[in-house]
């Protein structure tokens, strides 16, 4: 079951179109193809495919935002929101899609009613780079920390995974979880937190 009745509220191409938060955000990055679409519609399972998932890198563009009803509630609602990936062909993240000016935007425009970004990685792949860059850029802002893919890797290749992301996780404020957006494995945690997250920063 995910977190409620979810609706689309905003999809944007430009920084300047990034309309003002009414609602706390959760809000998901990470680099091209790594999941952050199927985690996003396995959060407000059973509507299918309210964000858009594809094998091609690079499927979402700009901004998707979705106003999420939690626990039937009048006035407790999130609103979860889907960056574009960044490092597909090797490109800085500044360069995918205009990441940095939507990401901006969005922190500018978010901060009021309650922001958490949602950090996703492959658990196969090691830090670079971009995600050196990335952790400056989020300075000391909440972020929770989310493995994806999971399904199939044991514990000894967990603690590899967690060993090679240590500096990501030491700075995080939640996690690792550890998920599989296409079986639904280990969703159950992460829609505890966002329930508690909205719940705090609901006036």
């Amino acid at each position: 079951m995910g977190l409620g009745k979810a609706t689309v509220s905003f999809t944007v191409l430009e920084g300047s179109e990034v309309p003002v938060a009414k609602f706390p955000r959760w809000a998901v990055l990470g680099r091209s193809n790594v999941g952050k679409s199927t985690l996003l519609n396995a959060m407000v399972h059973p509507q299918k495919n309210i964000f858009r998932t594809g094998k091609t890198p690079g499927v979402t563009r700009g901004l998707i935002g979705v106003h999420v009803q939690v626990a039937d509630l009048k006035h407790v609602a999130l609103e979860l929101v889907d960056l574009p990936g960044f490092g597909y062909a090797a490109r800085h993240f500044r360069e995918t899609a205009g990441w940095e000016n939507l990401a901006e935007a969005l922190r500018e425009k978010s901060n009021e009613r309650g922001l958490m970004w949602v950090w996703l990685a492959d658990p196969n792949r090691a830090p670079e780079e971009l995600e050196e860059r990335l952790q400056l850029w989020l300075g000391e802002e909440p972020y929770a920390f989310v493995f994806t893919k999971a399904d199939g890797i044991g514990v000894a290749g967990r603690s590899k995974a967690e060993a090679k992301w240590q500096d990501v996780i030491a700075g995080a404020s939640e996690g690792p979880y550890w998920v599989s957006g296409l079986k639904g494995d280990g969703i159950q945690p992460i829609l505890k937190s966002a329930r508690a997250f909205t719940r705090l920063h609901t006036s």
